[in-house]
């Protein structure tokens, strides 16, 4: 089945793993977002959502008008910005307009969340695009991208920053060749009427790289 090959793949991400996810508009964070979900309830597997400024909301939203069912009660959420609080809300990251303050915020709320939360976790970043659309000086900038790369490494979780790949190449400071060269997996999701094709671009386990499945929604309630 599609699904068990889909998660084939997340079972060879290995704890510690910073993973870039692609997308193009569409509504492939809405299917990835219940894939993630059903993968952690299946596996028993704890996932921890980074929402930054109510992004999760807005898939959410997303979902509902196309009738599919995310739960997220045993959902952990840190919270950057925003106001709408979704799933198991653990921690809220101050957010600051100075990126020294908000990185030393994040850093000390999350080295305490990862301690709290069952590991290795799934972190699945959400709405990165807004972080850097609010901050636009190309030294602040890479501040943020040394500090993505600094969690590379940390066991306790399996990181993965889901961006639209068309915002990102946008920005006035265009991030993603660096976020492509600091990430250990690289993936790219093309969407269908039913859900995505992965493709996996590069990965520090060789016997991923170049595999293509199928993240599919048919039989999702």
């Amino acid at each position: 089945m599609e699904w068990e090959k889909a998660a084939e793949v997340m079972n060879r991400i290995l704890p510690g793993e910073t993973v870039l996810v692609e997308y193009t508009t569409s509504y492939i964070p809405e299917f990835l977002l219940r894939f993630f979900v059903d993968y952690s309830k299946r596996t028993g597997t704890a996932l921890l959502i980074d929402d930054n400024f109510d992004t999760l909301h807005t898939i959410i939203t997303h979902a509902e008008f196309m009738n599919l069912t995310i739960d997220l009660r045993d959902v952990y959420v840190q919270k950057t910005g925003g106001r709408i609080e979704l799933g198991k809300v653990v921690a809220k990251v101050p957010f600051h307009s100075d990126p020294r303050i908000y990185l030393k915020n994040y850093e000390e709320t999350s080295q305490r969340v990862f301690k709290e939360v069952p590991s290795p976790t799934i972190n699945l970043v959400l709405g990165l695009e807004n972080i850097f659309l609010i901050v636009r000086n190309p030294f602040d900038v890479y501040r943020i991208l040394l500090a993505i790369q600094r969690f590379t490494g940390n066991k306790r979780r399996k990181a993965f920053y889901i961006v639209n790949r068309k915002v990102m190449e946008s920005l006035p400071v265009n991030v993603l060749p660096e976020l492509e060269r600091i990430s250990t997996t690289l993936i790219e999701l093309s969407p269908y009427h039913t859900g995505a094709n992965l493709r996996v671009k590069k990965s520090v386990n060789l016997s991923l790289a170049g595999k293509e499945v199928n993240i599919d929604a048919r039989g999702w309630e």
